[in-house]
C-alpha cells in the first residue's frame, strides 16, 4: 500500500494566501504609490500597469494554491475572495473610471472653426487670419 499524502499543515495554507493577498495589495497600492509620487521621474508607468498586474496574477495564484491545498480552510477562501475583489476594483479603475464619453464636434474633413489664442507675446492671433498658409497647432497641457 502507498503511504497517504499528509495534508500540509493550515498554517502553511493560510500563510500562503496571505503572501498572495500581499503580492496583490503590493500590485495595486504599487501602482498608485508611482502614478501620485514618481511620475514625473517615469511617466509611462501612468499607462503601463503590466509589472503591477503581475503581482496581482502572482497573488491570486498562490491563494489559488492555498485553496488547492487546503479547500475547506474558511481564512483561505475569504482572503482569495478579498483579493478577488481588490483585483476587479483594480481593473475598474485602470480601465473603466477614466473613460471619456464621446463628444460631438465638426465632421472630419470640415473646415476648423474660428477661434483666437495668445501667442507668445500676448498678441491675440485668430485661426481665420491664418487662412491660406500651413498651421500647425500644439496644445500643451503642462506637467501632469
Amino acid at each position: 500500500m502507498a503511504p497517504e499524502a499528509k495534508a500540509p499543515p493550515p498554517q502553511s495554507t493560510a500563510r500562503l494566501a496571505v503572501a498572495g493577498l500581499l503580492l496583490v495589495l503590493a500590485g495595486v497600492v504599487g501602482y498608485f504609490f508611482v502614478v501620485f509620487h514618481a511620475a514625473a521621474w517615469v511617466p509611462w508607468v501612468r499607462n503601463d500597469a503590466g509589472p503591477n498586474w503581475i503581482l496581482v496574477a502572482l497573488g491570486l495564484a498562490l491563494s489559488i494554491v492555498a485553496l488547492g491545498r487546503a479547500p475547506a480552510s474558511r481564512v483561505v477562501r475569504v482572503l482569495l475572495g478579498v483579493e478577488v475583489v481588490l483585483a476587479g476594483l483594480f481593473a475598474v479603475v485602470l480601465y473603466v473610471v477614466p473613460r471619456v464619453p464621446a463628444a460631438d464636434g465638426p465632421e472630419l474633413g470640415a473646415p476648423a472653426p474660428d477661434f483666437a489664442l495668445r501667442d507668445q507675446r500676448g498678441n491675440a492671433v485668430r485661426l481665420s487670419d491664418l487662412r491660406g498658409s500651413p498651421v500647425l497647432l500644439v496644445f500643451y497641457r503642462g506637467h501632469w
